[in-house]
């Protein structure tokens, strides 16, 4: 009898220990994947909104749309990516796409500078065209204005930030593979820390998009001008205008957010992009 209220007691001890872990198996839920949206600055707003409509864990890094594009093609791939520049897709093997908007530039300045007459006296915060595409935009803008304006900064750019203007005919071509700013102007990765040093007091002016302004707020305490159409890039300039970055050359076209996806989580995100109203942040909403 002893042996058999051992071997009772045994079993029913095994039972209730396997009860105990299948309950626990249950009952602990196994952690949720985390999606990786890759973001640039200019779409904060709309990012920030992505993750309270998603109903999955979402990590936002924010990047300079041609960094992130570059982390793409090194294989750090996200599972969406939310670009300022449409032309950066085509260089990256996505499996869906979603237009956001179409915006302009901007330049942002401290109180006290009026006009486009701040471009030859202030010191000018850029973003690296490198990593961000506002970086040689702003290039081509101060450029383009400068010979329409007759502002003579051609030979100060190129000198100060070791960049080259070649023009050809009607096209325009401006070399920044080797940038390294000197003198008035300062440059960091992207937008948002170009941004912190207009706060900080560390430049007077900026180059910005109009999305960025308004999610930022920046037309409460700086002076934001709106550029002359042909710098303005809201539409594809009239001249072409080809940027010869380190990773290789891209043409200049008109400024257009888009959402690409690399994954089944990233088609979800791009889905739900159209519940976002992105004319609040200052995108004129676009047709695919």
């Amino acid at each position: 009898m002893g042996k058999i209220s051992s071997l009772v007691i045994f079993a029913l001890a095994a039972a209730l220990t396997l009860l105990v872990v299948g309950a626990s198996l249950v009952l602990v839920p196994s952690p949720r994947k985390t999606v990786l949206v890759y973001s640039a600055p200019t779409l904060a707003g709309v990012s920030d909104e992505l993750v309270k409509l998603a109903d999955m864990n979402v990590d936002v890094q924010v990047h300079g749309s041609v960094f992130a594009a570059n982390l793409i093609k090194a294989g750090r791939r996200p599972d969406l990516f939310l670009s300022v520049d449409v032309e950066l897709k085509k260089s990256l093997a996505y499996r869906a796409e979603k237009t956001i908007g179409t915006y302009g530039l901007v330049f942002v300045c401290r109180q006290g500078f009026n006009g486009l007459d701040a471009l030859v006296t202030s010191r000018i915060g850029l973003a690296d065209p490198n990593q961000a595409p506002i970086g040689y935009r702003a290039l081509a803008a101060m450029y383009l204005i400068s010979e329409r304006e007759k502002l003579g900064l051609k030979e100060e750019l190129e000198r100060s930030l070791n960049i080259r203007y070649i023009v050809d005919g009607s096209s325009l071509k401006i070399v920044v593979s080797n940038i390294s700013p000197s003198g008035r102007f300062y440059m960091r990765p992207n937008l948002d820390i170009v941004a912190s040093l207009l706060e900080a007091g560390a430049v007077d002016c900026i180059f910005a998009h109009t999305p960025f302004v308004v999610t930022r707020n920046f037309g409460k305490d700086y002076k934001v001008f709106e550029l002359p159409e042909y710098a303005r890039f809201d539409k594809t300039p009239s001249v072409e205008i080809v940027v010869e970055l380190a990773t290789g050359e891209i043409k200049v076209v008109k400024l257009e957010a888009i959402a690409v996806s690399f994954s089944e989580d990233g088609d979800r995100l791009l889905r739900l992009l159209d519940r976002i109203d992105v004319g609040k942040y200052g995108f004129v909403r676009g047709v695919n």
